[in-house]
């Protein structure tokens, strides 16, 4: 739901070309090794052999438009990778109505154990008369459920969609406010270390979704090399499992404390009253939200100075 603010950060900020063009290179010099396979390293060294023997002018243009090709294509995976990420979460088009609802039904009662283990193993950890594997599972339920939006009507198709759903919908639940409409507001009033923080956890989120495109991409290659998908998949499956969802909840988590530091930033910055406790928190960040993302014309509010 925030992915057309980061998008925007990210086109302004960007990466090194180095950091985005290496997938690239990788990607062609696999397509390089995969003709070679079929066809043997002759036509190959060839080709090299030739070019060798050309004006310096050409073997530089030569060099030039490969290195474009690569920058090319690394720009273009870059710029996909956002909607790519959308649809990883599960944000699909309507004809996948049907199939976006069974799956968002499995995440549902994935959740349903891992809250009766919680809610079994609760009482012992307060009793502190729970063993080293309980706390451990406990502590995992715990962490997990957390990762995961409370409410049924907010569970996505993908995990990777609950854990970033989870953290943009978290501080609605606590402090009544919207995230996603409120967050152009706090971004502009936070302090550069904690911009930097969620600009490097969003991009490591990002990079991870460009290299499973790469993996996905050097499919293509199977033309040449037919036993190429299944690896291709495994490696997918692998960077989804130990480097995209990983990432997701690094940035779910920071995420979720840039609200729970900076969120009266909020109230100080327009003036609006803060909450004077917890318990009507919830009741002034609907408020300020209304506030912020239509204006109002209530005379009961008192600006603060």
């Amino acid at each position: 739901m925030l992915g057309k603010f980061w998008e925007s950060i990210g086109t302004k900020l960007g990466e090194k070309w180095l950091a985005v063009a290496l997938p690239a290179l990788l990607f062609w010099a696999l397509g390089a090794a995969a003709y070679a396979h079929a066809h043997g390293t002759a036509g190959l060294v060839d080709r090299a052999k030739s070019l060798q023997t050309q004006p310096v002018v050409l073997q530089v243009l030569a060099l030039v438009a490969g290195l474009l090709i690569i920058a090319v294509s690394a720009q273009l995976v870059n710029w996909v990778s956002q909607p790519v990420l959308r649809g990883l979460q599960g944000y699909w088009w309507p004809p996948l109505r049907s199939v976006r609802r069974y799956l968002t039904d499995r995440q549902t009662r994935r959740l349903h154990p891992l809250q009766d283990r919680f809610d079994e193993l609760a009482p012992l950890i307060a009793n502190g008369t729970a063993d080293s594997e309980q706390e451990w599972e406990y502590q995992r339920a715990d962490l997990e459920l957390r990762r995961c939006p409370p409410r049924a009507a907010l569970h996505m198709p993908t995990r990777l969609g609950m854990y970033l759903r989870a953290a943009e919908s978290e501080a609605k639940d606590k402090y009544g406010l919207d995230a996603v409409k409120c967050w152009p507001h706090l971004w502009a009033l936070l302090p550069d270390q904690s911009r930097a923080d969620l600009l490097a956890a969003h991009a490591a989120l990002q990079r991870s979704v460009t290299y499973v495109i790469w993996v996905v991409l050097g499919m293509v290659w199977a033309w040449w090399v037919p036993w190429l998908p299944p690896i291709a998949l495994v490696l997918a499956w692998l960077l989804h499992r130990f480097s995209l969802i990983p990432n997701a909840a690094a940035y779910g988590d920071l995420f979720r404390a840039t609200m729970d530091l900076h969120r009266r930033a909020l109230y100080t910055a327009v003036s609006w009253p803060l909450p004077l406790n917890p318990a009507a928190e919830r009741a002034a960040g609907e408020e300020l939200t209304e506030y912020l993302w239509r204006g109002s014309d209530r005379a009961d509010v008192t600006f603060e100075a």
